[in-house]
């Protein structure tokens, strides 16, 4: 694939797929680093979940995209990034705590045959797929969770704090909101900074806690890993990157050439590119993660492609499955991308209601006490960071309930839109995700 010359001037939208995502439960024994080709099948029962995991990433990531048609997007300026995982896991155990109606939503919405199966591959994907391996020269990877419920709600039920705590690491505490909630800010804020290594130092202030507040869960995901092969520092250029609206921004490329690197050019319009991180040695169930780069053949086509790409988990893995070695040289802005919003109009559209609705929200397993709750917030952030060594990426995120019954406040030469999956290969499960435009803002 011919490297194309900085001289000419590169379309200025960077629309960066910053795709984050963790485990699906498929544990598939005998999976090289050329990931897709030699995919074994996997068991039906974790197979789908693995694509209940694949399928909200997907509609995530086209729910987010600039341009996709919906009302809450972006603006083609904006860069994305968020970990479906972390998204995912969140739900899950909300759905841990539902009845009737809404559980029977949430499981369809997550792509569960139950809450058991569903409690079962959170526990597969956080204790195997985010299992860190840092110690034997793999990726470093975090994952942790917390529950702050208010004191006037009782204790969580037994089987709802089990499942947090077995399937999620999550750990529990009782706080007064209505008394202390710049206090209890502080507290939540310094959870999420110790659990992202610092990459996220606040997610929630004082204003977010109302006087409506009975519980807040929330789970981290931070993960860092070198490149199998890095790029040379010395090698990196400043270049030309074309955005969306036919402006051009100066932009740092990395560059290197590699060989037998997996690669595919696809008939719908794109390339696709696996770019391996370092894994660890000598360990059984060791995770391989790689990045995949998606880039549109035209300038302004990542559009189509994301609609292409999101079609569904058996398009993608199909598209992945494509890919064969060839000797490439890679052309790739560095970036740095922050990403902060709240997902309930977003989740609303895409299909999810009774969680939200204080009418209709049946999340009375969650405590002891038939307390009536429901979700007024689901905040997100993340932060992915991508230079010449490898991967640094770290998501937070937050589900705030208020009580039904509670008085309520009013209130490649990657030089043009492109996206990437950051994916652990034996299970997988997409981690993180999101859009860049423009790799030269936060």
């Amino acid at each position: 694939m011919p490297s194309p010359p900085f001289t000419n001037p590169l379309p200025k939208p960077v629309l960066l797929l910053a795709l984050a995502v963790a485990a699906t439960l498929l544990y598939a024994a005998g999976l090289h680093a050329t990931l897709p080709r030699d995919r074994p099948a996997p068991r039906p029962g974790p197979a789908m979940i693995r694509d209940g995991h694949t399928a909200l990433a997907l509609r995530l990531a086209k729910q987010l995209a600039p341009a996709s048609g919906n009302t809450t997007t972006t603006t083609p300026k904006d860069n994305v990034a968020f970990s479906p995982v972390s998204i995912h896991a969140a739900l899950s155990l909300v759905a841990a705590g539902a009845r009737g109606a809404t559980l029977d939503q949430l499981l369809a919405f997550l792509g569960a045959p139950s809450a058991a199966a569903l409690a079962d591959s959170g526990r597969r994907v956080v204790h195997r797929v985010l299992a860190d391996r840092a110690a034997s020269g793999g990726p470093r990877v975090l994952f942790g969770g917390g529950i702050w419920s208010d004191a006037s709600c009782g204790a969580l039920r037994t089987a709802f704090r089990d499942v947090a705590v077995q399937s999620y690491k999550s750990e529990a505490r009782t706080v007064s909101f209505a008394n202390g909630p710049e206090e209890i800010a502080k507290a939540i804020n310094g959870w999420a900074k110790k659990a992202t290594n610092n990459i996220i130092d606040s997610i929630i202030s004082p204003k977010d806690i109302t006087a409506g507040t009975v519980l807040v869960l929330a789970n981290a995901v931070y993960f860092k890993a070198k490149w199998d092969i890095p790029f040379e520092s010395g090698d990196t250029q400043p270049g030309s990157f074309h955005r969306l609206d036919g402006s051009r921004v100066d932009a740092q490329f990395m560059s290197r050439t590699m060989y037998a690197a997996q690669y595919a050019s696809c008939s719908d319009g794109f390339k696709v590119l696996q770019l391996p991180y370092e894994h660890g040695r000598g360990d059984a169930d060791e995770t391989r993660y790689s990045m995949y780069l998606f880039l549109p053949d035209e300038r302004h086509g990542i559009t189509s492609m994301v609609d292409a790409v999101t079609a569904g988990p058996d398009y993608l893995y199909a598209v992945l499955n494509k890919t064969a070695a060839n000797t490439v040289r890679v052309t790739l802005p560095k970036f740095a991308i922050s990403f902060n919003r709240n997902l309930v109009d977003d989740l609303r559209l895409l299909g999810l209601s009774l969680p939200f609705s204080a009418g209709s929200a049946d999340l009375r397993g969650i405590f002891d006490k038939e307390w009536q709750a429901f979700i007024g917030k689901v905040l997100h952030k993340a932060v992915v960071k991508v230079d010449e060594e490898g991967t640094e990426a770290a998501a937070v995120t937050m589900i705030m309930m208020d009580g039904a019954g509670r008085e309520q406040p009013v209130e490649f030469v990657a030089d043009h839109p492109f996206s990437f999956f950051i994916m652990e290969e034996r299970s997988g499960v997409i981690v993180f995700a999101g859009h860049v435009l423009d790799p030269t803002t936060n």
